[in-house]
């Protein structure tokens, strides 16, 4: 009981001296706004691209910082449209399945997959790498296919039924 009563007065008495610490704490500054070209650029750099940069070698903590700041900046740069074409693309799918039991939406699911097919490409030549454009476009290209297969089979349908 006594070990207790000894470490709980230590704690009390360590405990006020680490408080005016915190509060004196700096505020966190705003973000730095970096154009898209230079997002690239710092992005594109190596570690040993910026040890020659600045002639030094890089600590733990700045070589933590940087993989940081060029893992954010990767996320800054992706394109919007890469995600307007995919949600596009989603949406002609759903569309489509949703055509196959209610009539004259699936001109709505074609209209999902060419946006999808547009802003796709558009944001590919961009980004070559957007994964979520090249996701966006081959949903768009396979609801516009499964549309024209659904429309071929309705044509030899309607053409196998003239025929009785």
């Amino acid at each position: 009981m006594r070990v207790y009563s000894i470490l709980i007065v230590c704690i009390f008495l360590i405990l006020p001296s680490t408080l005016p610490a915190a509060a004196i704490a700096p505020a966190p500054k705003a973000p730095i706004a970096l154009s898209p070209e230079q997002q690239q650029k710092l992005a594109s750099l190596k570690i040993s691209d910026v040890q020659k940069l600045i002639g030094r070698k890089l600590t733990l903590k700045e070589k933590i910082g940087l993989w940081l700041l060029k893992h954010t900046s990767n996320k800054r740069t992706q394109s919007t449209k890469g995600s307007t074409a995919l949600g596009f693309g989603i949406a002609g799918v759903v569309l489509l399945v949703l055509g196959l039991v209610i009539p004259y939406v699936i001109i709505g699911s074609l209209i999902a997959a060419i946006l999808a097919v547009i802003l796709g490409s558009s944001a590919k030549r961009q980004n070559l790498s957007d994964k979520k454009a090249e996701t966006g476009v081959i949903l768009g290209w396979i609801t516009i296919g499964c549309i024209a297969l659904i429309v071929i089979l309705a044509a030899i349908f309607v053409a196998a039924w003239g025929a009785l």
